[in-house]
């Protein structure tokens, strides 16, 4: 495998029962690429993010990231190698702080157990580790709810959190599950920027998203699933002029500038 392809999924299947949610899946994702992934609800996007970090085992295929082969790994020996997510569903602990939150994120890169800041014991590295939890809170606009009960965020504010937490490991590839789903349009422009900002630091990024806006505008690189397996793979324009495409996802409503 190159080592410009920071994710390679190769001939990946997940079967369950006499569903093939994800089926014979093959496609790459070069470093420091953003590389969107659409498809009709269904379409096996999400099962394909779980075996990608290894929370659904795949019936067959594989998955490397980098040069490393990591199928059959657990997803915290996937995430000690630089994978990070978010998940359609918010995953936020609403009995911690914001803040709190934000350093469980951090725990991949830790020496010492995470848990001994949230008791309130003083270290270097949980000094440092709460200092990186403040600047990833900074960039997502959360610095004044750092100290609230996660618990108190509204739904938009709780998907920020989410990517903050993800962006705490420092990741290398970082897989974004509908990020802008149920989030304002004011809110939605605050995280394509971050997004932008995020691949520009050198993280390459996978996009589940169903608003086309967003991911025509800030993806180079498109992958159409429908039925779990590829129904076109390319750049927007391509993507957008595809006519399977147009036929299956975008219903011929979405015209690429």
């Amino acid at each position: 495998m190159s080592a410009m392809n920071a994710l390679e999924v190769s001939g990946v299947s997940v079967v369950f029962g006499g569903l093939r949610a994800v089926d014979d899946l093959s496609f790459r994702v070069a470093e420091s690429s953003i590389k969107g992934v659409i498809g009709p609800n269904g379409a096996g996007k999400t099962t394909l993010f779980n075996a990608i970090s290894g929370i659904t085992r795949q019936t067959s295929g594989k998955v490397s990231l980098g040069a490393t082969d990591v199928t059959g790994l657990p997803p915290h020996s996937r995430a000690a190698l630089g994978l990070a997510r978010t998940f359609q569903n918010l995953q936020i602990f609403g009995g911690m702080t914001v803040i709190e939150n934000v350093m469980v994120g951090r725990h991949t890169r830790l020496r010492a157990a995470w848990s001994r800041g949230l008791l309130g014991l003083s270290t270097a590295e949980e000094r440092a580790t709460e200092a990186v939890a403040l600047e990833k809170l900074a960039l997502l606009g959360l610095s004044d709810r750092a100290g609230d009960p996660a618990a108190s965020l509204g739904f938009a504010e709780a998907k920020l959190l989410e990517i903050a937490r993800a962006l705490a490991a420092e990741p290398k590839l970082l897989l974004l599950d509908e990020p802008m789903a149920g989030v304002p349009l004011t809110e939605q422009n605050r995280i394509v920027e971050v997004i932008r900002q995020v691949n520009a630091s050198g993280v390459t990024i996978v996009l589940v998203e169903h608003n086309m806006r967003v991911v025509m505008s800030v993806c180079a690189d498109i992958l159409v699933m429908d039925h779990g397996r590829r129904l076109a793979e390319g750049d927007p324009a391509f993507v957008a002029r595809h006519p399977e495409v147009v036929r299956a996802y975008l219903g011929g409503e979405f015209e690429h500038a």
